[in-house]
């Protein structure tokens, strides 16, 4: 199989290559359902690289996907899709006869196999593993499915390169996936309006699409997700907190350090608010959104942080490896209590000033 000039120039060549060799070398069962983070893993590939040269594959048509919904009670399979169109909050469990809810990073997996039109047999082997499991259910009543390997559904949703590619694939109108746990980010400048009316709208939204770009460039680079702008402000999304507190302190001192030499009125500040927490996944405006408690309170945490600090929930900063973390960055973290309009309760939030 020779795989397109298109797909070899990627940027990430050394995936592509890695890929390209394996399912060149593969026979039909190992072209079916290929184990990307195996790869990934035994070729010291990052695993976001790997998956986003599978990513790029499918975009190409040599990869075919399929989103997997396991029971959480028995680990069957009551419904699998090749698009999100098809997903549904609930779904239903014949074996065990319940419904569940379907949550991205606990029971939806995603699978990556050869286009059937480049593996003849992959559509007898999906059988043969179906019939299998359905054996190994009615026997077991339990499907282990669960391994170190497992590719669940939110590292593809959350994956920037399925979202530039895939961005129409969303959920019906009225449906809605879980998240048990997502970091949220937000961002937002310092009297913006007043930076507008002083250099004029042009100049203004020059310095702040530089800002957007260095922001979402800091995303990225931590596995997170830039979910959208809102005017001036920022909206990211990770799977990993550790990362989103890395992302927030170099955008900091990026930003510091792109700004520093220009005037007064052209120097963009920025203040960032982190929480993490359940969230659901919903379709707004034509694309895939987050929505929740979770994502209200990062935006109400954002609005009490002064320019350049960053202000983690105690959700954010209360792990251990997160203060550990914090220490090679900052000497010290200031604790504050406070109460936020529309949500109950009193919170404890940590100034980090980097």
């Amino acid at each position: 199989m020779t795989l397109s000039n298109t797909l070899v120039q990627t940027k990430h060549q050394d995936a592509v290559s890695v890929l390209r060799t394996y399912l060149e070398q593969s026979d039909e069962q190992g072209s079916f359902h290929i184990d990307v983070y195996k790869l990934a893993d035994e070729n010291q590939i990052p695993r976001p690289v790997m998956l986003a040269a599978c990513i790029k594959a499918l975009y190409e048509g040599f990869l075919v996907m399929e989103w997997v919904f396991h029971c959480p009670h028995c680990g069957g399979v009551p419904k699998e899709t090749v698009s999100l169109h098809e997903a549904t909050h609930d779904d239903y469990c014949p074996v065990c006869k319940v419904n569940f809810a379907n949550v991205i990073d606990r029971n939806i997996e995603v699978f990556f196999s050869l286009h059937p039109g480049k593996a003849p047999q992959s559509k007898a082997l999906k059988e043969r593993y179906h019939n299998l499991m359905r054996e190994d259910i009615t026997q077991h009543m339990h499907f282990d499915w669960q391994n170190p390997h497992t590719i669940y559904a939110v590292d593809v949703i959350q994956h920037p390169l399925y979202r530039e590619y895939f961005g129409a694939e969303t959920l019906p109108q009225d449906q809605s996936l879980e998240l048990m746990n997502s970091t949220i980010l937000f961002t937002d400048i310092k009297g913006s309006t007043r930076m507008y009316s002083d250099l004029g709208d042009a100049k203004a939204f020059g310095l702040v699409r530089e800002h957007f770009r260095i922001l979402f460039e800091c995303i990225q680079k931590y596995n997170g997700l830039p979910v959208k702008t809102i005017g001036d402000a920022v909206m990211g999304s990770f799977v990993d907190g550790r990362h989103a507190i890395i992302a927030a302190v170099e955008a900091q001192q990026t930003l510091r350090s792109y700004y520093q030499n220009r005037p007064e009125k052209e120097r963009i500040e920025v203040k960032i608010g982190i929480h993490s927490g359940p969230t659901i996944l919903v379709t707004l405006n034509n694309r895939l959104d987050y929505f929740g408690t979770t994502v209200n309170l990062a935006a109400r945490i954002q609005g009490i942080a002064q320019p350049n600090e960053i202000i983690l929930s105690e959700n954010v900063f209360a792990p251990l490896e997160h203060k550990t973390l914090l220490r090679k960055y900052v000497p010290r973290v200031y604790r504050s209590t406070h109460t936020f309009k529309g949500v109950d309760g009193v919170y404890q939030v940590y100034h980090v000033r980097p």
